[in-house]
């Protein structure tokens, strides 16, 4: 016999609809459709079940978990147990203070340390995690051309106002389109290698 979904209460509506009215993180907003839906009493299980893109189970747990602990038991999320992260607690604080201080130029460095002060080898995509997630940025030169010319580039940008100005005028009337035709990206060569920029002070 399919099992029914009998009246949520007054009390519980209210508390669904409440919560439906804030702001909702994308899992928390589905969970509170479902409920929303069977409190409406208009669809059945399986157009529940299609309405909110979820198995006849789910319907019905997210229904128990509501009429057990309210909204609040509804949205309790446990969380999977995770590995602890390498860089934590006083190696955390150390490891943020030799970055702002700019000790860690290369991801490689931030490796080497790690290695060093927790005896555990962290691959460089995990290094660049621990940085990004501790303020530090990877900074990427402009690759350029290995014959460019500094002097000349300098030169330009200085002499390229005045040039325009003596083509259109100081005060032109109609709007003006500046062209650039970029330079070819062969022979376009990093002269650096990466480093990595010190989170900004707060």
């Amino acid at each position: 016999m399919a099992r029914s979904l009998p009246k949520l209460g007054e009390e519980v509506v209210a508390e669904i609809e409440a919560a439906w009215a804030k702001p909702q993180e994308e899992w928390a907003r589905k969970r509170l459709l479902v409920v929303r839906l069977i409190a409406q009493h208009e669809l059945t299980v399986a157009q529940i079940m299609k309405v909110a893109d979820v198995c006849r189970q789910t319907v019905f747990v997210y229904r128990d978990k509501v009429l057990e602990g309210g909204v609040a038991e509804l949205l309790k999320r446990d969380k999977a147990p995770g590995n602890l992260p390498a860089v934590r607690g006083a190696v955390r604080e150390e490891f943020v203070k030799r970055l702002e201080a700019g000790q860690f130029r290369q991801a490689k460095d931030a490796q080497a340390w790690i290695k060093k002060r927790t005896r555990k080898t962290l691959t460089e995509s995990g290094v660049r995690k621990v940085l990004h997630r501790l303020g530090g940025k990877l900074k990427v030169p402009r690759k350029s051309h290995v014959k460019k010319d500094p002097a000349k580039a300098e030169a330009f940008k200085a002499e390229l106002p005045a040039k325009l100005e003596a083509l259109v005028g100081p005060m032109p009337r109609q709007p003006v389109r500046l062209w650039v035709l970029d330079e070819h990206r062969y022979g376009l060569l990093c002269q650096r290698p990466p480093v990595i920029d010190p989170p900004s002070a707060v």
